[in-house]
């Protein structure tokens, strides 16, 4: 089971494989002659069709350019159920780390409590340390941490552009 950060790595090296395959100039885009080119120099059957489907699929804004972006987009489709997956068990693995009372919601006081426990903080470190974290997650500033807020979170790590 891959966690966010490897699944978002996985896209990263979807992203750069394709660059290098098909990027000749280094610009970091694809253009329809760079894609074509490939195509031929590999013999694939019909480089020109070839190309028109992966710019279909690819070149969402249509300037005829597949930027570093659509490329990511794509890569990130194609990757969304382990993410999705590795999203959904980060916060459950959170939850089960600070969630002491089982109702699925880490209050700011239970997450200090939780801290002092089981990382051995001194209060003053657990309530500074729970301030990054409730600062950081909690967007509707009413000191509890919902699996939403953990699950948008979570999500924003691995789309950061998001």
């Amino acid at each position: 089971m891959a966690t966010v950060s490897e699944v978002c790595q996985k896209i990263e090296d979807d992203v750069e494989s394709m660059l290098q395959k098909y990027d000749k100039d280094g610009d970091r885009s694809l253009t329809r002659s760079e894609v074509i080119e490939y195509f031929t120099q590999n013999k694939v059957k019909n480089p020109k069709i070839s190309a028109v489907m992966i710019f279909k699929l690819l070149d969402t804004d249509r300037d005829d350019t597949i930027s570093i972006n659509e490329i990511r987009k794509h890569a990130t489709k194609l990757n969304q159920k382990n993410l999705e997956d590795a999203i959904t068990r980060e916060v459950k693995q959170f939850l089960g780390r600070h969630d002491t009372n089982g109702d699925q919601k880490i209050t700011f006081d239970e997450f200090v409590e939780d801290l002092v426990k089981t990382e051995k903080m001194d209060k003053e470190t657990a309530k500074d340390t729970a301030d990054f974290f409730f600062s950081e997650i909690d967007t509707d500033k009413d000191n509890i941490l919902t699996v939403a807020e953990l699950r948008k979170y979570v999500g924003s790590l691995a789309n950061p552009q998001q």
